[in-house]
């Protein structure tokens, strides 16, 4: 690492002048414009967090589902096979039946277990594949040897696994329930991909030693096995992406490969716009110049205004404190 670290958030505030950057060094400064820019992060934040836990929450359920359902497979059916009136040699058919399909269901899910990248997805399934593996076990050796009739145990056995089947229901209700209002969340937002990290005070900061870089992105997405920073700003919305967004999705997009990411491209979002920040050689070069010219400046202390647009002096939060302001 050279010299400080130099966050994105300064990145973004040196592209917009590097001499509102170094004032904004000095002495903190806060304006109507910033906090509403804080709260509107603060409202992307929830959201994307109430979209996580809706999706675990019907992960959960589907987990629960699938529990009290093969619980009520197995009792179901070793109830059957103590009925009096049941046919040996026909409850040995059935239990075998049973167990194929279990067996089956614990291969596929084995299957997608080695091909999903995500590793908490894989050890998950590779849980579910134990208990399907188990299930299939008990009931295989029931197929082999038939236990001996026992009415009043079979009767209970039948009347907790509907018990169970009932709870499934109604926990595959509870799981549909939060599907639908994570989806109603991400259609109302626009989230297209995984989202596998949200922005927040508390959340990792994503850092570079090489680079001397630091920065946390409102979220990051997945997609097709590809990672993609996302950051929302608050507004006006441009005709086209500021060059110091720009910047600041860039530093995102470095980071983010320096652990190890496929990373092809970012996202700037002003409103319903969505813009995409392709992250090539071009890009990589004039972030990693900017970088290099902050450090030099910080050392030196010689920082000027680079621009003549009095428009973009009126919105900045510095102004006030700037020697060089436009009138």
């Amino acid at each position: 690492m050279q010299g400080e670290t130099i966050s994105a958030s300064d990145l973004e505030r040196f592209g917009y002048c590097p001499l509102s950057w170094w004032l904004g060094m000095q002495s903190d400064v806060t304006s109507d414009a910033l906090e509403q820019g804080e709260r509107q992060h603060e409202l992307v934040s929830d959201n994307l967090s109430d979209i996580l836990h809706e999706e675990k929450k019907a992960q959960s359920w589907e987990r629960l589902i699938l529990i009290f359902s093969a619980v009520a497979t197995v009792l179901g059916v070793l109830g059957l096979s103590m009925l009096s009136f049941v046919d040996a040699a026909v409850v040995s058919s059935i239990l075998a039946i049973v167990a194929i399909i279990w067996i089956v269901a614990a291969i596929f899910l084995l299957y997608r277990s080695a091909s999903i990248k995500d590793k908490k997805k894989s050890a998950s399934n590779e849980q579910i594949v134990v208990g399907f593996a188990i299930i299939s076990m008990i009931i295989a050796l029931n197929a082999v040897t038939v236990l001996q009739f026992q009415p009043d145990l079979a009767l209970l056995m039948e009347v907790g696994a509907l018990v169970l089947l009932i709870v499934a229901s109604f926990a595959m209700y509870r799981s549909l329930a939060s599907s639908l209002r994570a989806r109603r969340k991400r259609e109302k937002s626009a989230i297209n991909g995984d989202i596998r990290y949200v922005g927040r005070e508390t959340s990792r900061l994503l850092r570079s030693e090489r680079y001397g870089l630091t920065g946390r992105p409102d979220y990051i997405l997945e997609r097709g096995g590809e990672i993609i920073p996302v950051e929302v700003k608050s507004g006006r919305t441009p005709k086209g992406p500021l060059f110091s967004h720009v910047l600041q999705v860039a530093a995102y997009c470095l980071l983010l490969e320096e652990e190890g990411n496929k990373v092809s491209h970012g996202i700037l979002r002003y409103g319903d716009m969505e813009h995409e920040v392709e992250f090539d050689a071009e890009l990589r070069s004039i972030l990693l110049g900017k970088v290099k010219e902050m450090r030099r400046l910080r050392t030196s202390g010689d920082v000027h205004r680079n621009h003549h647009r009095p428009g973009k002096c009126h919105s900045c939060s510095r102004r006030e404190m700037c020697p060089e302001r436009l009138e």
